[in-house]
């Protein structure tokens, strides 16, 4: 199966919740290695940079968050437990804003990205919960703290490709993000709708 374009800089270079909504049917690869894996992103979620106090940049710049403010394209990656999630840096240098990509249909390398989730568990892992989260598909594509502040748009070993024909979902279903703490409210979960793969109660795919 041959690889998508390269995203450029540019596609990020825009108002969050669009990208967000953008990159829902969008491919996402990794090769480490020499190894390709990856698959078509079904389910994202903007972070805002004003008024959204789930959002990471809301506590200002830090050593941790510091790719948030750095150009967009640009890899955010932090540590969550054991497993980290993976962000797309977005809108234009100094702002403080990025998009979580929640969930992945792998469509590559699926015996890899197995054996990546299966280590450290007593059965394999269900090809359909592969990477219906935004931890299990750092886990699954070998997405590390390493790869932090890294060019998205540099086409080497993580990077985000366009969709391919016939693959745009046919409807994007918006609700409020899973999981955080604060802003709870605010409707910036984008999810391909009725998707298997997507993460979240079945009634809110």
């Amino acid at each position: 199966m041959s690889k998508s374009a390269i995203l450029p800089q540019a596609f990020f270079e825009r108002e969050t919740s669009i990208v967000a909504r953008d990159l829902v049917g969008t491919w996402l690869y990794s090769q480490i290695d020499g190894q390709l894996s990856g698959g078509v992103i079904v389910e994202t979620e903007a972070y805002l940079p004003e008024d959204d106090s789930a959002c990471h940049a809301a506590r200002g710049l830090t050593p941790g968050n510091a790719a948030m403010f750095q150009r967009p394209g640009l890899a955010y990656v932090y540590p969550i437990h054991s497993r980290c999630c993976f962000n797309v840096v977005t809108e234009g240098e100094g702002i403080g804003a990025a998009v979580l990509i929640r969930a992945i249909e792998p469509r590559l390398g699926l015996s890899l990205m197995q054996l990546r989730r299966s280590e450290r568990r007593a059965k394999p892992v269900l090809a359909r919960e592969l990477c219906s989260g935004p931890a299990k598909l750092c886990e699954a594509l070998g997405i590390g703290r390493n790869f932090n502040q890294h060019d998205l748009t540099g086409g080497r070993r993580l990077w985000l490709g366009e969709p391919r024909t016939g693959e745009k979902p046919a409807e994007i279903r918006v609700t409020p993000r899973i999981g955080v703490t604060s802003a709870e409210d605010l409707a910036l979960r984008f999810v391909w709708a009725g998707h298997p793969a997507a993460s979240g109660p079945l009634s809110w795919r």
